[in-house]
Formats: C-alpha cells, structure tokens, sequence
C-alpha cells in the first residue's frame, strides 16, 4: 500500500495509524485494534492536540500530545508540547489532527498490510482472474480453429 517514509499508510492528506497494544499507550483514546485515521493541517494553534512521529529504538512511533506555544523556524514550526517533558516538535514529523477513528478496522489493515495477507487477499485474486482470462483466451482460439475447420469441410461438401 501506500507508505510514507515513517512506515505509516498514507493517501494525500489522511495518514492510517492501526493501534495495536504497542502504539495505544502513546495515542490519548487509542482503543487496540482501531484504526486511527489523521488529517495533516499546517493549521495548528496552542491547546490543539496534534499527532507527530517520535523516533524509537528501530522504527518511528505516533503520539499525541496539546500544543502550549508555536515559533516560526526557518520554514519550519516548532510545536512545544504539554507533556511532561515540555518537548517540541519540529513541523515535518507532525502527522496533523484527529480526523476519525473506527474500532476494529485496524486488525484489517494489519492483515492487508502483512505479506502473507497481501499475498492470500489481493495477489492470488488477480493472479486467478489472469488464469481465467488465458483460459479463456485459448478455448476462443480453440474454437474458432475448429470453426474454420467446419466450414471448409462444408464447402467441400457442396462441392462434391
């Protein structure tokens, strides 16, 4: 699917975050097996509760957090959060403000995104759709060889 470089599902403006037990502890309301759906916005005001890519030991984890102060940094925003570190956020890791989220739809994602479930749900699909069209591709051939045969042989006939 669609990934941005964090690892994340992406399409335009709405990032995908599926919240298993890993990720809920760093999402506020993040209930195990949602899907969390974010609308980037460069829209952001102090006391918003933004969503931002927080680097972990591999791999990049979402949080959320409220915004108490905004500065203009050289093309970029830096977001000072209400956490207990009072940390800030640069405006490019900053995923953007809660647009939905639906219960149980993320265990879906995470099974189309697997290898497994991307092989078994959408390759084997295609590939069996392409099996049929080839068969049916060589039986139209097949018949219409056995057709042209059919009418020289009545036209032999006629004209005997």
């Amino acid at each position: 699917l669609c990934k941005n470089k964090y690892g994340y599902s992406q399409f335009g403006n709405y990032t995908f975050v599926t919240i298993n037990e890993d990720r809920a502890e760093f999402l506020k309301d993040g209930k195990t097996g949602g899907l969390l759906v974010v609308k980037y916005t460069k829209n952001i005001h102090p006391g918003d509760i933004i969503y931002f890519y927080s680097p972990r030991v591999d791999d990049y984890v979402v949080k959320t957090a409220g915004v108490t102060d905004v500065t203009n940094a050289n093309d970029a925003y830096l977001f000072t959060l209400n956490d207990k570190d009072k940390a800030t956020v640069s405006s490019l890791r900053v995923l953007g403000k809660y647009a939905n989220q639906y219960p149980n739809y993320g265990k879906i994602l995470d099974v189309l995104e697997s290898k497994i479930g991307f092989l078994l749900l959408v390759l084997l699909p295609i590939m069996i759709v392409f099996i049929y069209q080839v068969y049916q591709f060589i039986i139209i051939l097949r018949y219409d060889e056995v057709d042209d045969d059919v009418k020289e042989n009545k036209e032999d006939v006629e004209v005997l």
